[in-house]
């Protein structure tokens, strides 16, 4: 099993970026490199804020459904749609090389090594999500899940949605599936070409374990636990 844990890092390099501490409160998925771990499963986290670099999205702007928001690759707008940054070519064609394909050769070098050692590769996309949605999310002004698992219809088995599932169902959260985030990361080597490589995303709603100021919460541990024990049945 392979743990891609890709928005963990506050670390925003030397770029210089407006309203910072807000923006990385908002968008980082705080603490899912503590959250989100199994002795014996790979892990690949990313080290770099998506605020300057986010390996989750296309690497060309014109296949990246969020790069209409500012918010492709390279980001240049905020969660309120103003500047965050300003990124020219060179800043980006830096930033591929130096960030974007370094961390996907290592995912996919990974899932190689699963190919090789057993057969088949078991991605888990490890997330977390704000109660509250922002103008760009589909879910706008909706009410918010506990859990959404997302989905790729070529790199997802029925069966692993039903048995994630019924997981989180059984500790009494509210689970959505492709809803309000959809799609599960695979290196663009086996997508949709290999279905040996399996994937799943779980996205965890992060009121269930921080704070609003970003600390963590009374449920931390518990959330963290169940994480893991859903990783044993996996």
């Amino acid at each position: 099993m392979i743990l891609h844990i890709p928005h963990a890092s506050t670390n925003t390099l030397n770029y210089e970026i407006k309203n910072k501490e807000r923006e990385l409160l908002r968008m980082t998925d705080h603490f899912t490199d503590d959250l989100y771990k199994h002795d014996e499963a790979t892990r690949i986290v990313f080290g770099v804020s998506r605020l300057v670099c986010d390996v989750e999205r296309f690497s060309n702007d014109a296949e990246e459904k969020m790069s209409r928001f500012g918010m492709g690759v390279c980001y240049t707008r905020d969660t309120e749609g103003e500047e965050l940054k300003v990124v020219n070519d060179e800043d980006r064609e830096y930033i591929l090389n130096q960030y974007y394909h370094v961390h996907h050769k290592k995912l996919t070098d990974a899932v190689d090594k699963e190919l090789d050692d057993y057969g088949t590769a078991l991605i888990v996309d490890c997330h977390s999500f704000p109660q509250e949605a922002y103008y760009f999310n589909s879910d706008f002004n909706e009410q918010r899940p506990d859990i959404c698992i997302g989905t790729d219809y070529f790199h997802t088995p029925k069966e692993l949605v039903e048995k994630v599932k019924s997981f989180f169902l059984s500790k009494g959260y509210h689970v959505s599936v492709d809803k309000p985030y959809s799609g599960t990361m695979v290196p663009l080597k086996h997508y949709h070409k290999d279905k040996n490589v399996h994937s799943l995303m779980i996205e965890v709603n992060r009121k269930l374990y921080i704070s609003e100021d970003g600390s963590r919460n009374e449920h931390y541990i518990t959330l963290q636990n169940e994480l893991t024990q859903l990783f044993d049945t996996l």
